[in-house]
C-alpha cells in the first residue's frame, strides 16, 4: 500500500507527463529556461548520484551474493557502459524529416524503463521525512521535463498521442512493481546501470544544447540543484 507521501510525488511525476506537451507550446520562453536547467540537472544527477548510487549498489550485490556470476554482482558498469553506447551509435533520424524506427522503439523503451525506475525509487525510499520526497518530486520532475522536451521536439505527434500515456503507466508499474522487489535486487541494478548510461550521453550528446546557445545561469541552477539534492540525500540517510 502506497503511502501518502509516495502517492503525492508519484501524482507529481504524473502531471508533469501530461502535462509537458502544454507547457512546452504554451510557454516557449520558460520551457527554454527549464530544458538547459534540466540539463545541468541530469549531469549532476548522473555524476553526483546515480554513479555513486551504482558503485555502492555493486559493492552491496558481491557482499550479499559472493557466489553469483560476476557479470552480475561486479560489472554494473559495464551495463551502464553498454547504455552508454547504444545511444552514441544509433542515428535518431532516417532522414531530415522523418524520425528513425529504431530510434523511436529505443527511446520509447529506455524511457518507459527509465520512469518504471523512477516509480520504483519512490517506492523504495521508505522514509518518513517529507524532505526526502519534496526533494523526489523535484529534481525527478524537472528532470522528466528536460526529457519529455527532447522527445517533443523530436517526436511531437507520437508523444501526443502514446508516449506521454506510456510513461505514465510505466511509473505506476514501476511503483507496484517496486513494492514486491528488493531495493538492490539483480534486475534493478542492472536496469539501473543501463538507465545511467543513457542519461549521460543523453546530457551530454542530445539533450545538452550547444556551448554557444545555452542559457549558462539555469545550466549550472541545475547542477546546483542536482549538488544540492545529492548532499540532502546523504544528509538524510536516503542513499
Amino acid at each position: 500500500m502506497l503511502s501518502l507521501f509516495e502517492s503525492v510525488t508519484l501524482f507529481l511525476i504524473a502531471v508533469v507527463h501530461l502535462g509537458s506537451a502544454l507547457f512546452y507550446h504554451r510557454r516557449p520562453t520558460a520551457s527554454r529556461w527549464l530544458l538547459d536547467f534540466s540539463s545541468g540537472l541530469g549531469l549532476g544527477y548522473a555524476f553526483l548520484y546515480l554513479l555513486p548510487k551504482i558503485g555502492y549498489m555493486t559493492v552491496a550485490l558481491a557482499n550479499r551474493f559472493p557466489d553469483a556470476h560476476p557479470l552480475i554482482t561486479q560489472r554494473l558498469y559495464l551495463y551502464m557502459l553498454f547504455g552508454f553506447l547504444i545511444y552514441y551509435l544509433i542515428d535518431f533520424k532516417g532522414s531530415s524529416a522523418r524520425p528513425s524506427r529504431v530510434g523511436l522503439a529505443l527511446n520509447a523503451v529506455s524511457f518507459s524503463i527509465y520512469n518504471a525506475l523512477v516509480g520504483a525509487t519512490i517506492v523504495h525510499l521508505n522514509h518518513g521525512n517529507v524532505t526526502i520526497y519534496i526533494v523526489a518530486a523535484l529534481v525527478f520532475s524537472l528532470h522528466l521535463f528536460g526529457v519529455n522536451s527532447f522527445l517533443l521536439r523530436m517526436y511531437p505527434k507520437y508523444f501526443a498521442r502514446w508516449m506521454k500515456w506510456l510513461f505514465v503507466a510505466a511509473v505506476v508499474c514501476g511503483a507496484i512493481a517496486g513494492g514486491y522487489t528488493e531495493k538492490h535486487s539483480h534486475y534493478v541494478s542492472v536496469a539501473t546501470a543501463l538507465v545511467g548510461g543513457i542519461i549521460i550521453i543523453l546530457s551530454v550528446r542530445l539533450k545538452l544544447p550547444a556551448r554557444a546557445r545555452v542559457n549558462v545561469t539555469s545550466f549550472l541552477a541545475g547542477v546546483l540543484a542536482a549538488s544540492s539534492a545529492s548532499v540532502v540525500y546523504s544528509l538524510l540517510g536516503a542513499f
